[in-house]
């Protein structure tokens, strides 16, 4: 059977009597029911995982006692960045948690002319805390040791303004002739724009291109976002990346 896995933020030292935090007692005890004496795995994004066995229980509250550190690394040697354009709450949960898993290290939501959602400040940061959650999820799933970033919400125009110039950019314009095989990667550091649904404007693409970004194209058939995102990312890690290393 395999280890329930559990992001715990806090220092971690082998042979440490450790109270759970909330959220995790209520999923390792309360939802899944782990018993005195069970095992667990605990990360906390600085690199490793550690081995902890639970010790006790009480009503609101259990202590585990860390018994081992692995110093597995899992991350991926490409430095990529998922630039994706709000779409529909699912489907953006959906890019987002196959992204994680996918070993994406950071990801940053867009503001379009066509995102199908549009939301205020407070319900924007409500949905930020949101996607905070989704990617410790999935890196509890894939096995990952460390968080991906999550970036505020932004527009296009801002998140032109502020480009790298140590990253190469990539942007999925359906009707470009170049395909990911073909792209050029100066170093291990990639950002991938990915439009909502209806896609970029021909304005948006324009001024993508005319930042120097690449434009790219998965072929004939038109994907939904989250289907394109998805596969952007898993053929960017097949030809740079670690997958299937």
């Amino acid at each position: 059977m395999r280890i329930p896995r559990f992001y715990c933020p806090t220092p971690l030292v082998i042979q440490q009597s450790l109270d759970l935090p909330d959220e995790l007692f209520r999923h390792a005890i309360q939802v899944l029911r782990l018993q005195v004496g069970e095992s667990l795995i605990l990360f906390n994004a600085e690199g490793g995982e550690y081995l902890a066995e639970i010790h006790e229980i009480n009503k609101r509250s259990a202590t585990v006692l860390v018994r081992g550190f692995d110093a597995t690394e899992r991350e991926s040697s490409l430095d990529l960045t998922l630039v994706q354009a709000l779409i529909k709450p699912d489907k953006m949960d959906f890019a987002l948690q196959k992204a994680v898993e996918l070993g994406v290290s950071a990801f940053q939501v867009l503001i379009t002319q066509r995102s199908v959602v549009r939301s205020d400040k407070e319900k924007l940061e409500k949905k930020l805390q949101h996607w905070q959650a989704v990617a410790i999820s999935a890196c509890e799933q894939s096995g990952r040791t460390k968080i991906p970033k999550i970036y505020a919400p932004q527009t296009l125009n801002q998140y032109l303004q502020q480009l790298d110039e140590n990253t190469d950019y990539l942007l999925l314009a359906p009707g470009s002739h170049q395909t990911l095989n073909q792209v050029t990667v100066r170093a291990n550091k990639l950002g991938i724009l990915i439009g909502p649904e209806g896609g970029f404007t021909e304005d948006e693409v324009a001024a993508c291109l005319a930042a120097k970004m690449q434009g790219i194209s998965l072929g004939k058939r038109i994907l939904r976002a989250e289907t394109a995102s998805t596969s952007v990312l898993a053929g960017l890690q097949l030809l740079h990346g670690d997958l299937g290393a």
